[in-house]
This record gives C-alpha cells, sequence and structure tokens, in this order.
C-alpha cells in the first residue's frame, strides 16, 4: 500500500513540473509600458480655423517596422491646440518598452463624431464660409521616445507652424493644402516658455511669439511659435534642452502697431519651465509689406515670408532674429504674401521655400531690406532660379 502511495505522489510532482509548477520557467505577460500621447500645434496667420481628423497613429523604432499605438477618431482645429493647449490623443496606454524613433499619423476620411463635413478644411481670417482643405494620407514626425519597462512616458507631437497650410490657385480655382512637417518630443525632457507681453500695463493680445535659435553664422530657425492670449500670455512648449532660445515677437494690428522686441536669452539646460517677458514701446501707425516669390510653387512645395530685423537681446548684445513669418498665397505665375500692421521700420525679407518635407533654401537674390513706412505699402519681389 505504501508502495502504490508513494507513485501516486511521483506521478503528481511530475505533472506539476510539467505544468512550470515549482520550475524556474516563467510563462507571465510580456513585458509593457505605459505611453501617454498628446497633439499639439504651432500657431500660423492668416486663419481662424484649421481643421483635421485623426483616424489612428503607429510608432517604429527604426521607420520600417510600425506598431499599432491606438485608434484616435476624432477631429481638432490646430488653432485651439496652440499655445499650451495640445490634447490628449492617446491616454496612457499599455505598449511594447523600447525607444520609438517615428510616430505615424494617419488622416480620417471623415469627420468626428458626426461625418457631415470635410475631414480637414480652414476659414481664413474674417472669413464666414470654410474651405476644404486637402490631406496626405499619413504624416510621419520623427523623435526619440523611449519608454521604460513597467514605467511611464508622456510625448507630445508638435506641428510645426512654417508651411502648415498653403493656399493655392488653378485654373479651376482655389484650393487648400495641408503641408504641416513636424516633431516628437518627450515631455519629460523637454523645457517649457512662458511669458507675458505688454506695453506699459496693457497686455498684447494675439500677438504671434517665437522661440529661435541661431546656428553659427548667427542665422535664426523657429522652433516654436504661438499667439498670446486674451490676457497677453504665452506658452511655448517641447523645446528640446541644451539650447539657447532667442524669444520675439512683433504685434500688428490695423490701428497701432509696435516695434518688435526680444526677451533675455533662455539657456534651456535642463528640462522646466522658463519665463520670457516681452515689454514694447509705445504704439506707432501701422504700414505694410508685400513679398512677391517667383516662380510660383509646385504642388509638391511649401513656400513662407520672412521678416528679420536686429533686436537688443541684452547682456548678450543683438541679434537677427524673425519677427514675422507667414505662409504664401501661391498664383499661377507667381506667390503672394501680405504682412499687415507692421510698425514703421527696416526688415530683412527673405522666403523660404521646402520641397516635401526637405531643409528650406533661400532664392538667388538671398533677400532684401525694405524700408515699411507708416501708412504705405513696400513692395519686395525676388526670384528662385
Amino acid at each position: 500500500m505504501r508502495i502504490r502511495l508513494i507513485s501516486i505522489s511521483l506521478l503528481c510532482l511530475g505533472w506539476m513540473l510539467a505544468c512550470g509548477g515549482g520550475g524556474s520557467t516563467s510563462y507571465g505577460p510580456p513585458p509593457s509600458g505605459n505611453l501617454t500621447l498628446r497633439f499639439g500645434s504651432d500657431s500660423f496667420p492668416g486663419y481662424d480655423q484649421a481643421v483635421v481628423s485623426l483616424e489612428k497613429v503607429e510608432g517604429s523604432p527604426d521607420g520600417t517596422n510600425w506598431v499599432a499605438l491606438g485608434n484616435i477618431k476624432a477631429t481638432y482645429d490646430l488653432m485651439a491646440l496652440q499655445n499650451g493647449n495640445s490634447a490628449v490623443i492617446l491616454p496612457a496606454t499599455k505598449v511594447t518598452p523600447g525607444t520609438y524613433k517615428q510616430f505615424r499619423i494617419t488622416w480620417a476620411t471623415q469627420t468626428y463624431p458626426s461625418s457631415a463635413y470635410y475631414p480637414a478644411y480652414v476659414y481664413p481670417t474674417g472669413s464666414a464660409y470654410g474651405q476644404a482643405m486637402s490631406m496626405p494620407t499619413t504624416t510621419i514626425v520623427s523623435g526619440s521616445i523611449t519608454v521604460p519597462t513597467n514605467g511611464s512616458t508622456t510625448a507630445q507631437i508638435m506641428l510645426s507652424g512654417q508651411q502648415a497650410v498653403q493656399h493655392r490657385a488653378s485654373t479651376g480655382g482655389t484650393s487648400y493644402t495641408f503641408q504641416a512637417t513636424g516633431g516628437v518630443y518627450d515631455l519629460g525632457a523637454s523645457a517649457t516658455i512662458t511669458g507675458h507681453l505688454e506695453f506699459g500695463t496693457t497686455p498684447l493680445a494675439g500677438a504671434e511669439v517665437f522661440a529661435e535659435t541661431l546656428n553659427g553664422t548667427g542665422l535664426a530657425t523657429i522652433q516654436r511659435r504661438a499667439f498670446s492670449d486674451i490676457s497677453g500670455n504665452y506658452v511655448l512648449e517641447g523645446l528640446p534642452t541644451g539650447s539657447l532660445y532667442f524669444v520675439a515677437s512683433l504685434p500688428t494690428g490695423t490701428i497701432n502697431a509696435y516695434s518688435a522686441a526680444a526677451a533675455l536669452p533662455v539657456n534651456a539646460l535642463v528640462a522646466t519651465a522658463y519665463t520670457a517677458n516681452l515689454a514694447f514701446s509705445a504704439p506707432q501707425s501701422p504700414g505694410s509689406l508685400t513679398l512677391t516669390i517667383t516662380p510660383a510653387s509646385s504642388s509638391t512645395q511649401g513656400t513662407w515670408g520672412e521678416l528679420r530685423q536686429g533686436l537688443s537681446t541684452g547682456s548678450t548684445g543683438s541679434a537677427i532674429l524673425i519677427v514675422q513669418s507667414q505662409t504664401v498665397a501661391t498664383g499661377l505665375t507667381q506667390d503672394q504674401v501680405g504682412f499687415l500692421g507692421l510698425a514703421p521700420g527696416v526688415y530683412y525679407v527673405i522666403p523660404q521655400r521646402s520641397t516635401s518635407g526637405a531643409a528650406p533654401v533661400k532664392p538667388t537674390a538671398d533677400g532684401a531690406t525694405v524700408q515699411v513706412s507708416s501708412g504705405g505699402t513696400a513692395i519686395s519681389t525676388q526670384t528662385y532660379p
């Protein structure tokens, strides 16, 4: 009897070991981490609304193998997502841990929650009518986002305002094309610059504020931009650390215009919030400037005009900074953009043109210096080869 009991015990022990009980092999759930993904946009003038609809988002470690992160199925107004007002498109979601270097947005073919409208459309400034906007099938943004095992990361996709919407003319009328590029940033490793714009004690609302970096030759590039709110406050978020940022603004208006001003440079060494306030001198009667560029942009090109000025930056002396940047309207033979409500002064005018998201290039003449007078309209015409 004792032998029979021992045999049964050995059989039970063998079954337990075969099933993993008491053994060293573990068959638990695969490792995971949590990713929260936000969606934001730079400011860009010329539009009261720019509405886009998102279908889904994917991530990739190498640009070849894509992992589905989530079905978004939501519609957003980019004008409402700037100035620190980004939206969560992917709540904390379990994903495979690792480093994602690219994110791919698939744009929707309908609006959400209703499909009664165009999936993407714009309202030009002051217009009572919306216009359909052509969208690509997908847009890819790059940036290194690491999701640790059993940890959490919050990242943000930021669309650039340089060439976000292109207004194109054709023999059949006009159209609007979405050409935004962008990047994705780990918010836990990014800096934020906030501040206040005012003349005396009067807050300046609706002024576009730029965070710029300078290369070794002093050439400025816009890294982030936003319109100040009704209280004159602005937020520039998702700024990579380790850079010196120059913050500048040129408030415009139909009655009062203000000369451009720059703040003390922000040395964003760590991921924290920095402050850069801007104070402006007495308003002046505005003038305007019209930039014409030939030949016209092709359907794969984005073109915008920049106005630059030499501005005092405190103890560092001065720098030639971008004070206005605006996409052009593409005609049949030329591009054109009007800069309205400018403070009188001398501006360095330079167009920028990018093909399919490549680095922008300047025209043959490399820009021009133009004097803007009170109540007048200055003209600048420049040519690409």
